[in-house]
């Protein structure tokens, strides 16, 4: 019996965080670089992310040819944001806060999430893991309903939410394998 709730507890990769006063199911798998939670929006305020464009260019050695007459500046088409949301529930790997901030960028403009009141939000670790970015695009609209849960458009659950992007959005930019 002892090996049988060993194993389930191993394989189940979920653990339960609290919520209020209520225990909630988080999915875990802390060897991705993935993190959602149901958020409700504090700030988003829209930044230039190319302010520091007029600094000196970088003079670098072409690989090919040797010749030192080689500049580069990288320039970010996008409109750049810094949120801060209230995290009001996790859903995979959890924050471990009660609010974060990251950045957002978006080619159109407005990130199309800020509409809504409750979102089920994407978020990554930056490389340095000096900061969090949201994965561009996407989010998934949510409902509170009156018992406090929340549920997605159909009533889809926010599990069912996250395996969706989990299996096409995610895995397409290989955050899960095939």
């Amino acid at each position: 019996m002892t090996r049988i709730l060993l194993l389930f507890l191993i394989s189940s990769q979920v653990c339960f965080g609290q919520s209020g006063s209520k225990k909630v199911e988080v999915m875990m798998d802390t060897s991705v670089n993935l993190y959602a939670f149901v958020g409700k929006r504090v700030s988003l305020t829209e930044y230039d992310p190319n302010a520091d464009y007029n600094k000196p260019l970088r003079v670098e050695v072409d690989s090919t040819t040797g010749a030192t007459s080689v500049y580069r500046r990288s320039y970010i088409m996008d409109h750049a944001f810094d949120a801060k949301y209230i995290v009001m529930r996790p859903v995979f790997n959890d924050l471990k806060t009660d609010t974060v901030a990251f950045k957002a960028f978006d080619h159109y403009g407005q990130p199309a999430f800020e509409k809504y009141d409750y979102v089920l939000l994407y978020l990554s670790k930056s490389d340095s893991g000096n900061y969090y970015f949201h994965q561009k695009y996407s989010f998934d609209p949510l409902k509170k309903k009156k018992n406090g849960s929340y549920v997605g458009e159909k009533g889809k659950s926010l599990r069912r939410l996250f395996n969706i992007k989990k299996n096409t959005v995610f895995k397409a930019r290989g955050l899960f394998r095939s």
